[in-house]
């Protein structure tokens, strides 16, 4: 069993999970085997979880049924039949959780059950639970239209001469292009990162009728995912990011925490996608973003902060020169990290740090013995490396290192964008190691080639050492 389904489900549960669990077992309603509750007692007992010795089915059968002789089929059933009451435990405190659910099944029970008063009491009280329901998102859309389905139900079977079907419909309608706005943007950004081809279906009718519909552009979740959509196609109008920032500073609290955590990171990524091609007025639009979904720890998931975004966070803010609020986020954030990679990132963190304060003797010091698996972070790491030795006059450390950084990108997978934008950090860095100080032309030639090259997130940097030249 150490490797079952089983098992797993069992170690992902939390404390308060496991104790309400085994109430559900030891209720008649939900579990009438013993063994079932004999199993689930013995695996969570101890660390058996974890016991390779503990989970081996002959010794867990003999626990179970001391005085038979083992039954492989007999084990395996039981343990069937404990995965099957777990499944179904879960199932029901997720439906728990969502209480609009909740009422809105209770309606439709007394609606079947031909209950109208109590009908009637029930679905004033879900009405009035769904206006103080705090999101606007596309649960919050779905659950509009089932609450008008289950009026029209009520209303066929009385055999009302009213009808609600506009309200479905519209309802329906705004669900719908809620919906396909954002599985569009979500298409649209794995297509230009990925190179996938995507059919966007019915898209193109939908942003025709938003265009003869504006009033629907007033729904919070269309409006924002409308110029998602525009901003990650037509990347240049900027507009659309604006009219972004303007739709979170009003409604942001109608979008739940997992939500606004997607929608920080698409705003996010934008900007960088506008850093790297030389917008420089997207760093402090960045690190804003950045600095408010750290606060709000929007953006830490079961109290672990993705070691990505804490890298990134770390190099704009050092990029504004934001050192005393990055020092003091290492230091606070850094516990947040996955243990694996919390050593390697914080080193990583402070070696940037320490480089962008123009500290290179400990920032080399942090550098020079640094590795990790993550290739883009290796090369982030390489690459202030390369410019240490550069502005140091290390020049035979440099030519080696940048030898080593071109086979390491020819040999490694890394996405054709990242590729791009290290090798021409090297290809350029070559050229002014390699520059004649005295030659004005070939230096302009170069500085053209420089100022005209996309992606160079280092143009800035491959400038100023041009012009000391």
């Amino acid at each position: 069993m150490q490797n079952s389904q089983l098992t797993h489900i069992l170690l992902a549960l939390s404390k308060k999970e496991s104790r309400e669990l085994r109430k559900w077992l030891v209720s008649p309603i939900h579990n009438q085997r013993s063994d079932v509750v004999q199993l689930y007692e013995y695996l969570t007992s101890g660390n058996r979880l974890e016991d390779d010795k503990s989970l081996e089915k002959e010794r867990i059968f003999r626990k179970l049924y001391p005085k038979e002789v083992y039954d492989d089929a007999k084990m395996r059933q039981v343990i069937h039949f404990l995965q099957e009451s777990i499944e179904e435990y879960l199932v029901f405190v997720k439906n728990q959780s969502d209480d609009l659910q909740c009422q809105l099944n209770l309606v439709k029970s007394f609606r079947e059950r031909k209950l109208e008063k109590l009908y009637d009491k029930a679905m004033r009280k879900l009405e009035q639970s769904f206006l103080e329901f705090p999101f606007r998102n596309e649960d919050y859309l779905d659950k509009a239209y089932w609450i008008e389905k289950e009026k029209s139900e009520q209303l066929s079977e009385k055999r009302a001469q009213i009808s609600n079907y506009q309200q479905m419909s519209d309802q329906v309608e705004i669900s719908f292009i809620t919906r396909k706005l954002k599985i569009a943007c979500v298409m649209l950004s794995h297509q230009k990162i990925y190179k996938t081809n995507y059919n966007f279906g019915l898209l193109e009718s939908v942003l025709q009728h938003l265009q003869n519909q504006d009033t629907l552009l007033q729904e919070p979740a269309i409006k924002l995912y409308f110029h998602f959509y525009n901003l990650f196609r037509f990347p240049d109008e900027e507009f659309h990011f604006f009219e972004i920032k303007k739709v979170l500073s009003s409604s942001e609290h109608f979008f739940d925490a997992l939500e606004r955590k997607d929608i920080y990171l698409m705003v996010i990524n934008y900007c960088i996608s506008r850093m790297n091609i030389g917008y420089k007025a997207f760093v402090r639009e960045a690190f804003e973003f950045y600095r408010k979904a750290i606060e709000s720890r929007i953006i830490i998931e079961n109290g672990i902060l993705n070691h990505l975004a804490f890298r990134n966070i770390v190099a704009i803010s050092t990029t504004l020169k934001e050192f005393d609020w990055v020092s003091s986020f290492i230091e606070k954030y850094q516990h947040f990290l996955a243990p694996k990679n919390r050593d390697s990132f914080v080193q990583f963190s402070l070696a940037k740090l320490h480089f962008e304060m123009g500290d290179y003797k400990r920032a080399q010091l942090l550098l020079v013995n640094f590795d990790i698996e993550d290739m883009l972070i290796n090369l982030t790491a390489k690459s202030m490396l390369l410019k240490i030795y550069y502005e140091e006059g290390e020049f035979s450390a440099l030519e080696s290192l940048l030898e080593s950084m071109r086979t390491y990108i020819n040999r490694k997978k890394i996405i054709a964008y990242h590729k791009i934008i290290h090798n021409n950090f090297i290809r350029f860095t070559k050229k002014l190691v390699r520059l004649p100080p005295r030659n004005k032309a070939l230096k302009e030639r170069l500085r053209k080639q420089i100022e005209d090259a996309n992606p160079l997130p280092e143009r800035k940097w491959l400038l100023e050492q041009l012009d000391k030249i």
